[in-house]
């Protein structure tokens, strides 16, 4: 990844961490007045709900990850997944600073810090399993980023076939302009049968790349 391109990605990531990190703060104070108000801040209503607010966030840094990969219209190179997943592991890495903080915090809060150590496993499965997740996703975006720019030596053969037949099509259909007595139709004719196939077979081994 070009260093222009890296730097627009880390100020995307760089945004969308500020927006999560607000976010996170506003729907935990948000979580706690609810349950205050249904007498719900002591029990393990409040650590269930914040490890569920900590898993969406988490995947919505990953979704905003994959959907800037479409904005910036990147082409394929052998290291494009490897990057995009490293800079989206240092982003989860900076969100779950916050993310840890408020589990711990809802322990306490739901009055058994102890639980903060027992049920962290579990948050940290859940991470897990978003991540995998999003390896997933980045992989078949990968690919089709490969598949739409990327073409085998017979694909590229071909169509420098089909550009070949397309000159010599207007190369005679000029001589025949000029010379209208000349026998150019029956060529032109096969010219005209050949290239919509050779397109056929370009479609063909486009698909099966």
């Amino acid at each position: 990844m070009n260093n222009e391109i890296k730097q627009n990605f880390e100020e995307k990531i760089r945004l969308v961490l500020i927006e999560l990190k607000s976010t996170l703060e506003e729907n935990f104070e948000l979580m706690l007045r609810r349950h205050a108000a249904d007498g719900l801040v002591r029990s393990g209503n409040t650590i269930k709900a914040t490890m569920d607010m900590i898993s969406r966030h988490t995947s919505e840094l990953y979704d905003e990850i994959l959907a800037y990969l479409d904005v910036l219209s990147i082409h394929y190179y052998s290291l494009l997944e490897s990057d995009v997943s490293n800079l989206a592991s240092k982003a989860q890495a900076q969100l779950k600073v916050e993310t840890i903080a408020k589990f711990k915090k809802s322990t306490e809060l739901a009055g058994n810090p102890s639980l903060y150590e027992r049920m962290l496993p579990d948050l940290e499965a859940e991470m897990a399993k978003n991540l995998a997740t999003f390896q997933n996703a980045l992989n078949a975006k990968v690919l089709e980023i490969k598949h739409s720019t990327y073409k085998s030596p017979y694909e590229k053969l071909l169509w420098i076939f089909e550009a070949i037949l397309l000159a010599i099509s207007i190369f005679l259909a000029g001589m025949w302009f000029k010379d209208p007595e000349g026998n150019y139709e029956p060529i032109l004719i096969g010219l005209g049968l050949i290239m919509p196939l050779v397109y056929l077979l370009i479609r063909r081994v486009s698909k099966s790349n």
